[in-house]
């Protein structure tokens, strides 16, 4: 295994490190993150490596990402954009369906049906015919 193998991922698993940090075991590994000596993040019960560290110890530097820095207010746009656009799909149809806002016209209330008796007697009423 080598830094080649991990291309395109941001994380390695810790038997991957070890492999690549001169061939050590995974345990050594598993302890120095422990220890806080190596960097992980844990996932469920598996602990990860960032493969950008694997590449700081192995070449003396990380790798420089291909793509330019991301812009934080194009992206925020593009969010806000996807959002409404899945609320107007999601909430488009209701609008037409939901009567104007304001105080509700007498003809406009409905009547709610009171439950009906079945005949049964409640122990209320068996108590106070005793």
């Amino acid at each position: 295994m080598n830094l080649d193998d991990l291309d395109g991922r941001l994380f390695a698993s810790t038997t991957e490190a070890a492999a690549i940090l001169d061939g050590l075991d995974p345990r050594t590994v598993r302890r120095a993150i422990a220890t806080g000596e190596i960097p992980s993040r844990r996932v469920g019960n598996k602990l990860l490596v960032p493969v950008a560290w694997l590449h700081e110890q192995v070449n003396g530097a990380a790798p420089q990402p291909d793509r330019s820095p991301l812009d934080l207010y194009q992206l925020a746009d593009r969010v806000a954009d996807r959002v409404i656009a899945r609320l107007a799909r999601a909430f488009g149809g209701m609008a037409s369906d939901m009567p104007a806002a304001g105080p509700a016209s007498p003809a406009a209330t409905v009547d709610i049906p009171h439950p009906q008796p079945t005949g049964r007697k409640s122990r209320a009423q068996d108590t106070s015919a005793a």
